[in-house]
């Protein structure tokens, strides 16, 4: 069963943002060819996770397997 779309507050999409931007820059690549990792932002945030690290963790995650 899929969760159904949540509109993201503006102060949270700051935060993932934020994420993704750090991401970039550690990885050198461009925010928009990040497209991937975005998703895993959005789905991460989706299941709960609201925290900077968490959300770094799931990127790191999802690079290692």
């Amino acid at each position: 069963m899929q969760k159904p779309d949540i509109a993201i507050p503006p102060k949270d999409l700051n935060m993932l943002q934020t994420v993704l931007d750090a991401w970039c820059s550690q990885h050198r690549i461009l925010r928009k060819d990040a497209t991937a990792e975005a998703k895993i932002l959005i789905n991460e945030y989706k299941r709960g996770n609201r925290s900077q690290i968490a959300l770094i963790d799931a990127l790191i995650n999802s690079t290692t397997h």
